[in-house]
């Protein structure tokens, strides 16, 4: 049964919006906190929807653990990398910011820091290791920091007007406009309401009275609604929820917020301007559902999306493993080579270079290269280049049609 927001009963039943609003908000089944929207307390009702889409969520999260234990570790990694491209680049795109696959795939090979001049480096970097990284998100400082490695540098160079210019936060009001320029949601007013406000929240996420998963939702909502800088709120609260969830869930899953997001937009919009409404009296129950129904979308991609590589890959195999028998230069050493550049292919962004191939197979470099040119001789791989460096691919769709 379809939850009824307050605000649908609002002109249809008066008597019944208000004794609703009474029983759910003094429900054994309700979280309240200590914040705000607008005039009322902040809660959520924990119904049968949240209930359910909870199980969902952790079901899914075991299944994809169980078929991610067992790739190879170069697919895992191949993936996650492709992942967090993924990530970066949507988490971009809602934000309006320009950025290319390539640009961020450059920024996380960079191991000498070098790149640390270009945009984007923070984030990038920041998402690199948000799965090893522990993040102090205690007070009000923490996210500062936090903001200031993500963002700060590329807001600067933007518009230097946008720069927080309050202790912590902005000192001065934020509205928030629809593409036609309507105002859409004012950001809590002034710096120490911000503080105030964002200190209570962050407290949640270390209260254990409270469920992990639920209180990711509501910090989520309300880190919006609280807009406590003049720009980058919205790639702070994603990367925050990425990191929380990936506390919480299979790693991956921190790298599938912003993708799924950016796949139906209006209705992320739309999810925080129900709360938003007054007549809906501080309820966040909605968001809660409407954040779990993306958590439970994205789980159920990545379970499809791995599952079908799975398949691909076992078909492959097969498919080398036939050819080895068939053709006599196909010796061990070739066949781990090309085994590699199959699970790149399959699970990666891009070719391997002579080096990561070398690395990976533990094969020195030359014999890396003469097993390269035999393969690209019986057209089992391709060559591609970028910059001055050479990658290396599967021919999928050669090995595809080998037959017995």
């Amino acid at each position: 049964m379809k939850y009824r927001l307050l605000s649908s009963m609002f002109y249809e039943d008066t008597e019944l919006y208000k004794n609703t609003y009474e029983t759910r908000y003094n429900s054994e089944s309700t979280y309240r906190y200590k914040f705000s929207i607008g005039d009322h307390k902040a809660f959520v009702v924990i119904n049968n929807n949240i209930l359910k889409l909870i199980s969902k969520i952790l079901v899914l999260d075991k299944d994809f653990a169980l078929k991610a234990q067992h790739l190879p570790s170069i697919a895992l990694k191949q993936y996650t990398k492709k992942c967090i491209i993924d990530e970066i680049k949507m988490t971009n795109d809602i934000e309006g910011v320009i950025s290319t696959r390539k640009e961020i795939n450059e920024i996380l090979e960079d191991l000498t820091g070098r790149k640390k001049t270009k945009r984007l480096y923070g984030l990038v970097k920041k998402y690199e290791l948000l799965t090893e990284e522990e993040l102090a998100l205690s007070n009000c400082a923490d996210i500062r920091t936090l903001y200031n490695e993500l963002v700060l540098s590329e807001i600067k160079a933007d518009n230097i007007d946008h720069v927080p210019d309050g202790t912590i936060f902005r000192k001065d009001p934020v509205y928030v406009q629809s593409k036609t320029g309507k105002t859409i949601h004012s950001g809590i007013n002034p710096e120490r309401k911000i503080i105030e406000t964002l200190t209570d929240c962050l407290l949640i996420l270390h209260d254990e009275n409270y469920s992990k998963l639920i209180s990711i939702a509501v910090f989520h909502y309300m880190f919006g609604y609280i807009h406590p800088f003049y720009d980058g709120n919205g790639r702070i609260s994603r990367f925050i929820s990425s990191y929380l969830l990936s506390r919480e869930l299979h790693p991956l899953i921190a790298y599938r917020l912003a993708y799924t997001i950016k796949n139906d937009i209006n209705s992320y919009y739309k999810s925080f301007k129900v709360v938003n409404d007054e007549k809906n009296k501080g309820e966040i129950t909605s968001f809660v559902e409407y954040f779990f129904s993306i958590l439970a979308e994205s789980l159920e991609d990545l379970n499809a999306s791995l599952l079908e590589r799975i398949n691909k890959l076992n078909f492959y195999k097969n498919q080398i493993s036939i050819m080895s028998q068939l053709d006599n230069h196909i010796d061990e050493r070739i066949n781990k080579i090309l085994n590699i550049l199959v699970q790149n292919s399959l699970f990666g962004e891009h070719g391997l270079g002579v080096t990561e191939i070398s690395e990976i197979t533990d094969i020195g470099d030359s014999k890396v290269r003469t097993s390269l040119k035999l393969l690209e001789t019986k057209s089992l791989i391709k060559q591609n280049r970028i910059g001055r460096k050479y990658i290396y691919e599967a021919d999928l769709d050669f090995i595809n049609d080998i037959r017995r």
